[in-house]
């Protein structure tokens, strides 16, 4: 059975819904009900990318959480993270339903312009793999 958090286990919705109509018995929109309720929100998958920046990137690298507000920038990653003087953005996304805006893709053009990357990210594995190499000593 799939963990509260982790649906990484499935490339798309799709598998999802196959997945939790064939073991709970749903018809295709109950299982899309179930997974837009089941899934986490943004900010759970944001708030554990944090976390593990707290245990692997202390001392390492400068980060922090974007904050939106009415005098804030829209479109700018939701984690920024500078190592060694580079700037890294993770736009977080929600498993099956998060999806990139327009404004969004704009400032990630702008920022790999200038020299920096931005990446699409859900699971906390996935910047692992992007930030552990460049945190190494």
């Amino acid at each position: 059975m799939i963990g509260y958090q982790d649906y990484s286990q499935f490339k798309d919705l799709r598998e999802a819904k196959d997945y939790i109509m064939a073991t709970k018995g749903m018809t295709d929109r109950q299982a899309q009900k179930w997974l837009s309720e089941k899934v986490p929100l943004e900010s759970y998958y944001q708030r554990k990318i944090i976390e593990w920046l707290d245990e692997n990137a202390k001392g390492k690298a400068f980060y922090w959480k974007a904050a939106q507000g009415p005098y804030s920038r829209s479109g700018i990653p939701d984690v920024c993270v500078i190592i060694e003087g580079r700037f890294y953005g993770l736009e977080v996304k929600r498993p099956f339903f998060g999806v990139v805006s327009e404004n969004q893709k704009k400032v990630k053009r702008e920022i790999e312009a200038i020299g920096g990357k931005v990446y699409i990210v859900t699971y906390v594995k996935e910047v692992a793999e992007i930030l552990l190499p460049l945190l190494k000593e």
